[in-house]
């Protein structure tokens, strides 16, 4: 006996268990398909799609090509040394000027040179010491960063300063499903996703009555409650974050 716990649904079996329940027949299953796609892409949005996360390489002219199935961007940085990813400081005044010819960083180049000061990055040093050590002197923990970018979705590129040292940045994002492929989707958004699949279906029919009219009114309250239950249960309170959140922002100082 197979005791193994079902944590995630095809999205198929959530419409056939939608024509289980309004008693329609197999013929029906295309259409239904459709609107419980629609529903997985709404939901997902959202509530419930995990970032993919991708190691990009830098192109020649400091720009990254964004994924064929990218949707909107999460977070652009680089792993550091103790395991988690340093993102980049997002400055939106980087130029999107040509970024995407090969001659980026000749067309914007300054006549007044790079400034080798430059706050944003690890090469810079506030003093040395007499061991020939570096100290970041006067320079908070938020502005020591590895670089900057600007997501330009228009053109399809992540664009990066002209300083920018390193060959790849990782970009966590959201993709966008394929309408051919059955998903699998978490069981504590199936609810959700059925809720949809019933209210687009009567609000699809012609409204002949009033009673027609007000049970679509129910139905839509009834997907909008079990999204926010869904939110609910795929992002939990919990106490121990909560406790370590508190924590962490304690000062620590002479208490008098």
């Amino acid at each position: 006996m197979d005791n193994q716990i079902t944590r995630y649904v095809k999205l198929s079996e959530a419409v056939n268990y939608y024509i289980d329940e309004a008693r329609l027949t197999s013929k029906e299953f295309r259409r239904l398909w459709v609107l419980a796609f629609r529903g997985l892409q709404e939901i997902g949005m959202d509530v419930s799609w995990t970032p993919k996360i991708e190691l990009l390489e830098v192109n020649d002219n400091k720009t990254v090509t964004l994924p064929d199935d990218y949707l909107d961007w999460v977070k652009v940085g680089i792993f550091n040394p103790f395991g988690e990813l340093a993102t980049l400081r997002v400055n939106e005044q980087l130029t999107s000027f040509r970024d995407t010819t090969p001659t980026r960083l000749s067309d914007i180049a300054s006549p007044l040179g790079a400034d080798t000061n430059y706050l944003q990055y690890p090469a810079w040093y506030g003093y040395w010491d007499d061991n020939g050590s570096e100290h970041y002197f006067g320079a908070g923990s938020g502005m020591v960063q590895a670089g900057e970018c600007k997501v330009d979705a228009k053109n399809n590129v992540i664009i990066l300063d002209p300083q920018f040292t390193y060959t790849q940045v990782v970009l966590e994002y959201i993709s966008s499903p394929i309408m051919d492929d059955d998903y699998t989707i978490d069981l504590k958004v199936q609810e959700a996703l059925i809720s949809f699949i019933r209210w687009k279906d009567l609000q699809s029919s012609p409204a002949v009555n009033r009673a027609n009219i007000s049970e679509k009114t129910m139905r839509e309250r009834e997907y909008y409650n079990q999204k926010r239950m869904a939110r609910k249960r795929l992002k939990p309170f919990r106490l121990q974050v909560s406790e370590q959140f508190y924590r962490e922002a304690q000062t620590l100082g002479i208490k008098g």
